[in-house]
């Protein structure tokens, strides 16, 4: 099962990306993340979470990311609730629009991202406390704990 939620420092450590997407520097991470800023489902607030982006349909496509402490996440529940304002690519901002995966086209992204970046989907799972056997059947297993979303860009 993934952690339900990670601790003050890991916290922190998530939240230092946040400032540097909003300084105009998100391009130092490249396309291997993005931000989302969303609002929150019950306080209506503006919320930021920079994300590792695990699959892309080309360079203007959809970039899919996981939600790596489950259904449960504050950013992944406030998307399910129409919340999705925008997302970062880089410097830039741009409107999108939020998809839902089914854990089947999940686990062929994530099969996809295993073999292209077999360290980092490694640590990634390891430091999300996830247990998996590197099968077909226990990354749709996977899939299931950790939900994927596709976000396509509207810029």
């Amino acid at each position: 099962m993934a952690k339900e939620r990670p601790g003050r420092l890991l916290r922190w450590l998530f939240r230092a990306p946040v400032w540097l997407y909003r300084s105009r520097l998100g391009f130092l991470f490249g396309s291997r993340f993005l931000m989302i800023e969303h609002r929150g489902r019950k306080s209506g607030r503006l919320y930021r979470t920079v994300v590792e982006v695990v699959g892309a349909t080309g360079s203007g496509g959809q970039r899919f990311v996981v939600s790596g402490f489950g259904p449960k996440a504050d950013w992944y529940r406030n998307l399910e609730a129409g919340g999705l304002v925008a997302i970062w690519l880089g410097s830039r901002r741009c409107e999108a629009t939020a998809r839902f995966l089914g854990p089947g086209e999940a686990a062929e992204i994530m099969a996809r991202y295993e073999t292209e970046h077999p360290k980092a989907a490694a640590v990634l799972q390891r430091e999300l406390g996830l247990s998996y056997d590197g099968t077909e059947a226990g990354r749709l297993d996977l899939m299931r704990r950790i939900p994927m979303v596709g976000l396509r860009p509207d810029c």
